[in-house]
């Protein structure tokens, strides 16, 4: 049978082998081909943790072409293994008191875990991705089952929705990784400097692309020199 995987980059692998052979063969089959050693592998099929080493492929309700996610782990302190970026995103959630208030007030069973069982807020990361991937992959089977059809006025409807939805989320992604300021609240931190003996407000934004000052400043201070007046 030919399985494929699919790993938290995106990248994919065909391997094949027997219904018969049992998962921890099949993880050290996936050793070889991944590099990721078999403790800190971790394998889902339709949401499902597979994590019986003696089952076989078979038994385990895989069947011929199915796709698999293959995720990389690390061990905790409590000794339960983790995906090494979930454990980062954990900790950058808990270095941040504001959106830790948030996350009570909206999601309180992410926030426990986010602060107790690391392991429990890795699940729950890991439960979201698979549901997203797997609406992803009822999407592409529609499209596939659509285009199948091409003159079918009906199905090339459908199909335009589908593409215009994913232009969408592809925004969204774009909007998150670029500008998540829009997505949450932001503090203006405002400290009083002195420059050339003249005392200002200075605004502290260390992912500013350009700085706004008053024009009453300008002229006071030969700081301003080379600012520009274009903005």
């Amino acid at each position: 049978m030919e399985l494929t995987f699919v790993n938290d980059l995106g990248h994919s692998f065909i391997v094949e082998i027997d219904p018969n052979m049992e998962l921890e063969n099949v993880m050290a089959l996936l050793e070889a081909e991944s590099g990721i050693p078999v403790s800190e592998q971790h394998i889902s099929h339709e949401g499902r943790h597979l994590n019986d080493p003696k089952a076989t492929i078979q038994q385990l309700g895989v069947t011929d072409k199915a796709m698999l996610l293959l995720r990389r782990t690390v061990a905790n302190p409590a000794g339960a293994a983790v995906p090494q970026d979930d454990e980062m995103m954990r900790l950058q959630l808990l270095g941040d008191p504001t959106l830790m208030r948030e996350l009570r007030e909206t999601q309180p069973e992410l926030a426990h875990a986010v602060e107790h069982e690391p392991a429990r807020f890795s699940e729950l990361l890991r439960l979201t991705k698979e549901r997203q991937y797997e609406a992803e992959l009822a999407q592409q089977r529609e499209i596939a089952s659509l285009n199948a059809d091409p003159f079918d006025v009906e199905a090339q409807r459908k199909i335009e929705e589908a593409i215009r939805q994913q232009a969408i989320l592809e925004n969204m992604a774009h909007a998150l990784e670029y500008s998540p300021e829009s997505f949450g609240r932001v503090t203006m931190l405002y400290i009083p400097v002195e420059v050339n003996g003249h005392k200002v407000k200075a605004f502290v934004d260390s992912g500013a692309q350009f700085t706004i000052t008053r024009n009453v400043r300008k002229p006071a201070s030969s700081y301003f020199t080379f600012a520009g007046t274009r903005h």
